[in-house]
Parts: C-alpha cells; structure tokens; sequence
C-alpha cells in the first residue's frame, strides 16, 4: 500500500532492529549501551532504533504513516512515542540491520511526534505513526506491556 499518507514495506528485520531516521546512516548513532537494550530504544532526534522484540531474522509488514491524531491499533502489544525531527525528507527511511526503504509520504513539517506500535493479528506487524506537532513530545511508553514496558515511564535519549 502506498499513497501520500501511508506506505507499507516487507522488511527483512535482523540483528533485533528495526529503525527510522531523516538522514545518512551513521554508526555512532547506531550503537547500544546496557540502558538503550534494557528501554528497548535508541532515541535520537533523526535517527530512532527500536527492538522489534522477536529474537530470530524474520519478514514483517511496517507501515509508516503521517496522521493528524495518533489512535492505538487494537492489535498493539508495545507502543511507544518519542520527539522525531525531519532533517531531511529525502533520505526518510526505515531499515533493519540488512534492508532498508526510501519512505515517500508527504512530510511536510520538521517536528513529529512518533509512535511506534509492535502489533500482533496473524502475525507480527509494525507500525510508525508520524503525528505533526509544534512542540516536542516526551518519550515515553504508552501501554503496560509483556516485555517490562510501563505505561508513562519516560524514555531516556541517546546511547547510554
């Protein structure tokens, strides 16, 4: 699926990675410490890694859409917002460890709100909900979920 608002990929995720970022792949950026595995996230402001739970090298649907009001999907297990910043709408991708894909939705401002959804209907989906803001939101989980996530707990930014 892919219109101006929405885009679907089959990612090939690996090495428990699946990221978004607005610009160039870089390694520093790319690092975990012990505080990053153990909040499931690196967090940057153009540059965000999420693990996407299960251990093993699999395919799996990620939708990345932009919408004015976020809305949980009834089938989320983990959901987690963070501040997402477009440095550059041209080098918006998501990748895993081995793929990655140019996203081509219509970004039209700088400050996001991104969500960020680990889903499971007949099998795994992820979903990245890009949602316009003039402020920055705090990072943060938004459900209780089965792998030690807090509803409200804060997320801290950066590797560490």
């Amino acid at each position: 699926m892919n219109n101006k608002n929405i885009q679907t990929v089959d990612l090939l995720i690996t090495h428990s990675q699946i990221l978004l970022r607005s610009r160039d792949y870089d390694e520093k950026l790319s690092q975990w410490g012990k505080g990053n595995v153990s909040q499931g996230a690196v967090i940057h402001k153009d540059y965000v890694i999420f693990d996407p739970l299960p251990e093993d090298a699999f395919g799996a649907n990620v939708n990345i859409k932009i919408e004015n009001t976020f809305n949980l999907d009834e089938n989320a297990q983990r959901c987690i917002v963070v501040p997402f910043f477009i440095t550059d709408k041209n080098k918006l991708q998501v990748a895993s460890a081995t793929e990655k894909f140019n996203i081509n939705i219509n970004v039209t401002n700088k400050t996001y709100s991104l969500y960020y959804e680990i889903c499971e209907g007949d099998e795994i989906y992820y979903n990245f909900t890009l949602v316009p803001e003039k402020d920055t939101v705090t990072a943060k989980f938004l459900l209780d979920d089965p792998w030690g996530g807090k509803k409200d707990n804060p997320l801290k930014e950066g590797v560490f």
